[in-house]
């Protein structure tokens, strides 16, 4: 994955009015919790927040001023920090210089999956805690379809989707909520959002803050990071992105153009076709017959529940039925050819019922 490098904070025309969508990272600010935290997680499986887990073995705590105790907000065993939005942060280590390069990353599910080639923008703020000794020159956010729990806490061998790098490990914003902001062009499917240092320490600039006292032990070595108000946001319109391919009407179509068959309909996870397919198969059998030089491929997709091969397997079930029925009405089945293309060709990108069923469907494709 080629990672984007930002060393501008604030990138030219880029601004929060622009953010024409709904927030796609969910409980981005944090304010959504199990239980009121007490003190800082001794292992992953205690970082308890609505939305986000640790992705290793490292504990990102989590503060709000719910706590009575030294998770509280603003006084905290990391340091003192207002939230920058509502009354909670997570704080995580970015850098530690000894006795091995510890990390810690925040992971997160996104509400829906990025559509490919349509513009994001990408934000959260960020504040180095005022107990940290260390301060660094960078922070990266990774994007991806897919990513496995890692177990161990060392910095991940995992090329970032944007790394955020100022100038210097020290600078005048240096202790106060900074911004990490991009503009980012979706390659497609992305629905994974992870947030720390990729960097290992060779490759990570960093500041000894000699004059600030050492208020605690752990972060002696150390530089640790709040992180607030994480935000994930489409630069478009997202019903505007919905780009349909035509219905096929018994009309002459054009050749060698994909349409779809609106009304062929199966059962739950069945491959066998309903009575109110018929009418638009017939449409085709009718077609075929006073063309007998044009032939057709059949094509089934599904939505993205369930497991990527059973999809796979149950499109092309569904696209041989559709094929078997026309077979039944007397056309030669060498001029029907049939795939299964499963989740992977989605019409409209989402979770919410009106994009599966937009995403469930057979088309046809007629050709020479």
């Amino acid at each position: 994955m080629r990672a984007l490098r930002y060393f501008l904070f604030l990138p030219l025309g880029f601004a929060t009015s622009n953010l024409c969508g709904q927030n796609l990272v969910i409980n981005g600010s944090f304010e959504e919790y199990v239980s009121c935290p007490g003190s800082y997680s001794q292992s992953s499986a205690e970082f308890r927040v609505n939305g986000w887990r640790s992705l290793t073995n490292g504990s990102p705590d989590y503060f709000n001023s719910c706590s009575e105790g030294e998770a509280a907000v603003p006084y905290n065993w990391a340091g003192v920090s207002e939230a920058f939005d509502g009354y909670g942060y997570v704080g995580l280590y970015t850098y530690m210089s000894q006795p091995k390069e510890y990390r810690e990353y925040l992971h997160s599910r996104l509400a829906k999956p990025l559509v490919k080639d349509s513009l994001y923008y990408i934000e959260f703020r960020y504040k180095l805690s005022s107990y940290s000794k260390y301060s660094v020159d960078r922070i990266g956010i990774l994007l991806s379809d897919s990513l496995k729990t890692f177990n161990h806490d060392h910095a991940l061998k995992v090329s970032p989707t944007i790394s955020f790098v100022k100038d210097s490990a020290l600078t005048p914003e240096t202790g106060g909520w900074e911004l990490a902001q991009a503009e980012y062009r979706a390659k497609g499917n992305e629905r994974f959002l992870t947030i720390g240092n990729f960097s290992d320490n060779i490759n990570t600039r960093t500041y000894y803050i000699r004059f600030r006292p050492e208020a605690e032990p752990m972060l002696a070595q150390s530089a640790y990071y709040y992180i607030d108000d994480v935000k994930v946001t489409p630069g478009f319109s997202e019903d505007a992105q919905i780009d349909l391919p035509p219905v096929f009407t018994g009309d002459n179509p054009e050749l060698n153009t994909t349409y779809v068959l609106k009304n062929i309909q199966f059962g739950f996870n069945s491959y066998e076709l309903m009575p109110e397919s018929y009418y638009d198969l017939e449409r085709v059998v009718a077609y075929m017959k006073s063309h007998p030089e044009i032939s057709v491929e059949l094509s089934g997709h599904t939505d993205s529940l369930g497991d990527n091969s059973y999809n796979e397997t149950l499109s092309l079930n569904r696209a041989r039925s559709a094929a078997s029925y026309i077979v039944s009405k007397g056309i030669a089945k060498s001029r029907i050819s049939s795939k299964g293309y499963g989740e992977e060709q989605p019409v409209r990108q989402g979770e919410d019922d009106a994009s599966h069923e937009l995403n469930r469907r057979v088309e046809i494709r007629f050709y020479r």
